[in-house]
């Protein structure tokens, strides 16, 4: 179980934010099965870009960054606000320092796929940070980009229900409402859902709370330079990706 410490000056400063790099993280995942399987029509209109883009593409070198439970940071930076964009993601990716970029390499590329000779290539190379930014550039275009504003739109819709049942009903309400295994208890949020993580103080900090279009349960970020975050599963988004 993970459990959060929440003091009223966390409640104050807890925010909502939009996370276009970290939706395309998990729509990648999804497509590589590490997460769960996107639904059918999803699949059978998205693998045969996907298998290309693997084929072409450096993107092998940014899905061996990914583990069943976690990724790099620097693929998926902190969001700033309801306004984040691919572009302000993009930029920051592309802005990451090569020595930053190597030790989350170092500390992620463990699996099999990071040995493949090709993939290697790319993890190794003094231009890393480039070449898999551009191969996220490329999958964001041929993959999500035409379906973004519609999903956007469903996050945000997620974001002004949840800031009106904030305001009606209150946090506990509120954060209850974002999974089944979520509770709050005696000042702070407890997570069923994770294996046992331990308590996280947030330190007067707040919780940065993003609605996702293809997280596949719950997602928390933990360290720095993520702010304590929870990714949770935007309103009416199983039936908006089975469409």
């Amino acid at each position: 179980m993970l459990r959060f410490e929440v003091s009223v000056e966390d409640l104050l400063r807890s925010r909502f934010a939009l996370s276009p790099a970290m939706d395309l993280c998990f729509l990648l995942r999804s497509l590589a099965s590490q997460d769960r399987p996107l639904p059918r029509a999803w699949a059978t209109r998205l693998l045969p870009a996907f298998e290309r883009l693997r084929r072409e593409s450096d993107l092998n070198a940014a899905l061996a960054l990914h583990t069943p439970q976690s990724g790099p940071n620097f693929v998926a930076p902190p969001p700033r606000g309801l306004n984040q964009t691919w572009a302000d993601d993009l930029a920051i990716i592309r802005a990451t320092p090569l020595e930053a970029a190597r030790h989350e390499i170092a500390t992620n590329a463990t699996g099999p796929s990071a040995r493949d000779p090709r993939v290697r290539a790319v993890l190794d190379s003094t231009d890393a940070v480039s070449r898999i930014a551009e191969a996220m550039d490329q999958a964001w275009h041929e993959l999500l980009a035409t379906d973004w504003p519609q999903l956007r739109a469903l996050c945000e819709r997620d974001v002004v229900h949840r800031v009106g049942v904030i305001g009606e009903h209150g946090w506990v309400t509120t954060i209850e409402s974002l999974h089944p295994s979520i509770a709050w208890q005696a000042g702070g949020i407890e997570i069923g859902h994770f294996p046992q993580v331990g308590t996280v103080r947030l330190a007067g900090d707040g919780l940065l709370l993003i609605p996702s279009v293809f997280v596949a349960n719950i997602a928390a970020h933990l360290e720095d330079p993520w702010p304590r975050t929870l990714i949770y599963r935007a309103r009416g988004t199983a039936a908006e990706r089975a469409s």
